[in-house]
Parts: C-alpha cells; structure tokens; sequence
C-alpha cells in the first residue's frame, strides 16, 4: 500500500505480508482474491519482468514469485520498506527486489521495462492522474496491466467508516489515555508524599469512568478488539505500575495513543483512496483511449461481499 507518511513506514515494520490480514505472522490473500492473481500470473510470459506499484510487505509480490513462472518481480512503495527484516511467513520474500521511497506517480524505471504492472490496495492511494500514465509508460507493448483498488461501495470502506467511529470515541470521546496519564501522575505523587490524597481518588475516578465507557460503547463498536486490547493495556499498566518508572509508563500511554492515532490515520487514507464503479469507468476509458486492448472490469469479493474494483488491460 502506498503512503509517505511515518504510520505507514510504522505499519510495514511488523510481521504482515498484506493490509488486510493484518495479525502477527498472518498468511497472504487466498480464496478468490489469490485465485485471481494466479490466473493473472499465468498469461505472463516465462521469465518475465513484473512490477508490483505500492506493493507494502510483498503480499502480490510473493504470490507472483509462488506462481512457478520464474518471473524477475519487483515491488516499489512510498513508504520505507523491508519486508526480509520483519515478515517471518514467506521464504519467496528473497526472490523479489525491494525498492522503497519510491513514488508511483514518478517511476525510476525505463519505458517499456515490465511485462506486467500490478497493485493490489495500493496505487488508488496515488494520484492516479500521475501514477496510470507511469504504470502505461513502464510496461512493454503486450505488457499486462491488473490493478485492484479499494472500492467505495465495498465492505471494507463500509467497515472502515465504522471503525474509524471507534478510533474517533476512544480518542476525542472517551479521551481515554489523557485520563490514565492524569490519574498514575496523580496516584504516584500521593504514593511517594508527594500530592493529595483526594485528587489521587478524583482523577482516579475519572479515568475508571472513562473505562467503563469505552467497555459499555465496545457492546455495538466494529473495532471491538481494538477498543478491548486499549483498556486491557492500561488496567494492567496500573496493576503493576510499582514495577516500572512513572517515565517508563507515561511513555508506553503515549506510545499506545500514537498506535491508535497511526490506525485511524490509516484509515481515514483508506476512506479517501477508495474509488467507485464510474471512477474505474473513467481509468478504463483513459486506457482504451491510450490504445490498450482487452480493457475489462471485474470484482474482489469475499463472501458475496464487494472488497476492490478490479482494471485490467494489454499494452499497445
């Protein structure tokens, strides 16, 4: 997935191959959306070259180089990338060539260098006024083009839409950490002699509400897990807040709000990037017009549910 900014380099230094199988150590797209790719890999020609735009930690990448069809992949993204020091779960990780800060919408390659041009949940988050007529000027005539984008109308932006209502309750709402950093300064300034009783108990108090807010708004929350994993980190951060330095905590509140801020930031990329039926329309034409062939729309679904707009077509 494309993105310059530091919650994308922060996000590609974890054990994640895509965007949306996000756990530790989770596997790549499979079912349908895998199927697709495959087919795809199968009309380039042996031994070809292939670029992957906005490829993130390699998830189409890998599934090019398991294709069996010896092809020479490269992936490019913005964002910093190292997918060989942080992804534990493909060994095809080797065979691909890394090229990170790089921008899709100005290619450092040759034209007519690729023989196929890929994204998956990737280069929509571009200018793509800029980065379609890159991924044109790269392939070889022949070259096969498949770029696969969030679509407006699908699940996934659906989701997103509500779980960013989630992200935007514990932090502007509930403001839940801003309280539990006020309440352990607070309980360990009366702990040491230091401060008040009765303002350890009133910002105590505070913060305990907030909890209980955040638990009562989990029960219809999308992001229920998230919500679950924040309070879970701070009930336990003051269960044992004698065993760490007041610094030491305070450090990992704020460490923990910055990860909930890199999450709704990455969201909110994702809502805007998403594009519609008539906006692939309208890249569809763009190609035709450029003298492409074979230009077809098609869907990712999972479940009968819509995930991502699929454009393919041929070069001149």
């Amino acid at each position: 997935m494309a993105g310059s900014a530091p919650e994308w380099d922060r996000f590609w230094r974890y054990d994640r191959l895509s965007s949306f199988e996000t756990g530790p150590g989770a596997a790549n797209y499979s079912g349908e959306t895998a199927e697709g790719w495959r087919k795809f890999f199968a009309d380039i020609p042996y031994g070809g070259a292939m670029l992957d735009i906005a490829t993130g930690n390699g998830a189409i990448a890998v599934l090019a180089v398991e294709a069996g069809r010896n092809l020479d992949v490269t992936g490019s993204d913005l964002a910093d990338i190292a997918p060989d020091q942080f992804v534990t779960t493909s060994d095809a990780l080797r065979q691909v060539t890394f090229r990170g800060r790089t921008n899709a919408e100005l290619l450092p390659f040759e034209d007519s260098t690729f023989d196929a041009v890929t994204s998956q949940f990737g280069i929509e988050y571009s200018d793509m006024a800029k980065s379609l007529p890159e991924a044109m000027r790269v392939l070889k005539s022949g070259g096969r083009l498949r770029l696969a984008m969030h679509a407006a109308e699908g699940a996934v932006v659906h989701d997103t839409n509500r779980s960013l209502a989630d992200a935007d309750f514990l932090l502007d709402r509930a403001q839940l950490i801003p309280l539990a950093v006020l309440s352990l300064n607070s309980l360990v300034a009366w702990e040491k002699g230091e401060g008040l009783k009765e303002k350890a108990q009133s910002d105590h108090a505070q913060f305990r509400a907030a909890l209980e807010a955040v638990e009562q708004y989990e029960r219809q929350a999308m992001d229920r897990q998230m919500l679950a994993s924040v309070r879970r980190d701070l009930i336990e951060a003051f269960n044992t807040h004698r065993q760490k330095t007041l610094p030491d905590q305070i450090a990992g509140f704020r460490e923990l709000a910055s990860q909930v801020q890199d999450h709704r930031e990455r969201q909110r990329a994702l809502v805007r990037a998403a594009v519609a039926r008539d906006e692939v329309e309208g890249l569809a034409a763009r190609l035709a017009e450029a003298g492409f062939t074979d230009v077809g729309l098609g869907e990712q679904r999972r479940e009968e549910a819509l995930l991502a707009h699929v454009l393919e077509a041929t070069a001149p």
